[in-house]
This record gives C-alpha cells, sequence and structure tokens, in this order.
C-alpha cells in the first residue's frame, strides 16, 4: 500500500482536473439545451446558473478525486503520470468551451 501522502496529492490533483473538466462540459450542455434568456426581460433572479454549475463541477471534481485516491493505492506513480495529459485535455477543452460557447 501507499503512503497516504501520495495518495492524497493524486486524489486533490484529480478531483481539480475533473472539476474543471465538469464545468466545461456543463457550460456547453447548458448553451446547447438551455439557451439563456434576454438579459432585459430578466431582472432579477432567485438563482445564478453560473453558482449551480461551479456546485456541480466541484461535486463531480469530488467524486473524481475518490477515482484519483483508488487509482493512487494502486500505482501512485502510473497515477502521476496520467495526470499531464488530463490536464492537457482539460485545458482544451476549456479553450474550446471558451472559445465556441462563452
Amino acid at each position: 500500500m501507499r503512503p497516504r501522502g501520495e495518495r492524497a496529492l493524486v486524489a486533490i490533483a484529480f478531483g481539480v482536473v475533473l472539476a474543471a473538466l465538469a464545468y466545461a462540459a456543463l457550460r456547453v450542455l447548458e448553451v446547447a439545451l438551455f439557451p439563456e434568456a434576454d438579459p432585459a426581460i430578466v431582472i432579477w433572479s432567485d438563482r445564478s446558473r453560473f453558482v449551480w454549475r461551479a456546485l456541480i463541477a466541484v461535486y463531480l471534481g469530488g467524486m473524481g478525486a475518490f477515482g484519483g485516491y483508488a487509482l493512487g493505492g494502486r500505482s501512485a506513480r502510473v497515477a502521476a503520470s496520467l495526470l499531464p495529459s488530463v490536464v492537457l485535455v482539460g485545458a482544451g477543452l476549456l479553450a474550446l468551451q471558451g472559445a465556441l460557447r462563452p
């Protein structure tokens, strides 16, 4: 079994990256499926779409942290070697989401 410190770092890293991926995916789905109302019509709203997207992304990132913790338990080095590619995919998706569906 790996030391808890290594597993925890891998879990946190996977959680943060998956939260960013989830936010980009949620934003694209929201724009594609639920177009926003005209701001001139909506004066005040009791809910914020951004806050809900962020909360759901953090929730999904937490689930990813559990997966990262389990993966770190098997092999922290392999899990850490996967992180750069996952970060690049996440950055690419965020940039694509920002360019296509701001």
